[in-house]
Order: structure tokens, then C-alpha cells, then sequence
């Protein structure tokens, strides 16, 4: 088992790794295209595996885009249906809930499915990151177990990546790709 690593040391650990800026520019970049950001997310999903297998921050090269691109296929579809699919669905309630008065309900509901959708999303990703099976990410009791498990561990990474988010809503592709690079190399710390 590792040690539980301390955010601020991660993030120090990270910033100062060579070629970290030139990552950080070229994968925020290609978040602000559709499409074009699925090799952003391939990066990421380099990134997760590559940290989970050294326990230590890293960050791959960018090349081979052809392995980018269906790494970055792999990372979409977990993404989309454990972070994208919940925040959609709960904007719905959270608009039916406005609908009925219950605006405050509303708020409320949507800002913690965000949080617990940043968690689930990463443990759906650890789950299918062990086979790399996209039969593993049927497995709901499980990934919801390891949600549940992970969730204390990562609360306060989950509520920065959103902090980093919203402050660069503007420059989406910087707080998009900025963010989930700091929250899954910690996150892939904690296994």
C-alpha cells in the first residue's frame, strides 16, 4: 500500500516536472476543439496509467497520436457515461426542481453530483484501467463501491479541479485539461 499522498506536494511535484507547461499548453489547446480534445484525452489517459504504474508524477511524451487518439477514445466513453451522463441527468432534476420553487434543492443537488461525478468518473476509470474491458464498466456495485471508498480520499482534489474549472470557465480547455491532469495524477496516487 502507498502513502497517501498530500495534494500540495502532488501539485509542487507536477509543476515542476520538465516540459510541464509545454504539456500543460499543448494538451489545454487541443480541449477547446471538438474532437481535436480526444487526444488531449488520450494524454490524460497516458498520464493516469503511467502515474498508477510508477507512483510518482509523470508525464509521457507527446507522440505516437495515433495511440493518443484511441486512448483517447477509451477515456471518452468512461467519461461520458460516469461524468457526463450524471451531471446531464441531474441538471434535469435540478431544473425540474427549480420548476416547483425548490431552487435552493436545485443548487444544491447539482453542485454534489458534480463532486461525486468527478469521483465516480475516476473510479470508473481505475476499474476499467485494471482489464481495460469495457465489459468491467457494466459492473455498477462495484465501480459505486469503489466510489464510496475513494470519495473521503478525494473530496478535496475533486473541489479544487472544479475551483480550477469554473475560475477558467473563459479558457475552458485550461481549467478542462489543467484540472483533470492534476486530479487524476493525484487520484492515481491513492492505488
Amino acid at each position: 500500500m502507498r502513502e497517501t499522498p498530500i495534494l500540495e506536494v502532488v501539485i509542487k511535484q507536477l509543476i515542476k516536472l520538465p516540459k510541464f507547461w509545454v504539456s500543460l499548453l499543448i494538451g489545454s489547446l487541443l480541449s477547446f476543439v471538438p474532437i481535436v480534445n480526444i487526444f488531449a484525452f488520450g494524454y490524460l489517459h497516458q498520464v493516469f496509467r503511467g502515474v498508477y504504474r510508477l507512483g510518482v508524477p509523470a508525464l509521457p511524451p507527446w507522440h505516437n497520436w495515433r495511440e493518443l487518439f484511441l486512448d483517447g477514445l477509451r477515456f471518452t466513453i468512461v467519461w461520458i457515461c460516469y461524468w457526463f451522463v450524471p451531471i446531464i441527468l441531474a441538471a434535469g432534476f435540478s431544473s425540474i426542481f427549480t420548476h416547483l420553487g425548490l431552487g435552493v434543492f436545485s443548487g444544491i443537488l447539482f453542485f454534489s453530483v458534480i463532486l461525486l461525478s468527478n469521483i465516480l468518473f475516476i473510479a470508473a476509470l481505475s476499474y476499467y484501467h485494471l482489464r481495460e474491458n469495457f465489459k468491467d464498466l457494466l459492473n455498477f456495485r462495484l465501480i459505486l463501491e469503489n466510489t464510496r471508498t475513494i470519495f473521503p480520499k478525494l473530496l478535496v482534489s475533486s473541489i479544487l479541479f472544479l475551483g480550477i474549472f469554473l475560475w477558467l470557465l473563459p479558457f475552458y480547455g485550461f481549467g478542462l485539461f489543467g484540472g483533470l491532469l492534476l486530479l487524476l495524477t493525484y487520484a492515481s496516487l491513492h492505488h
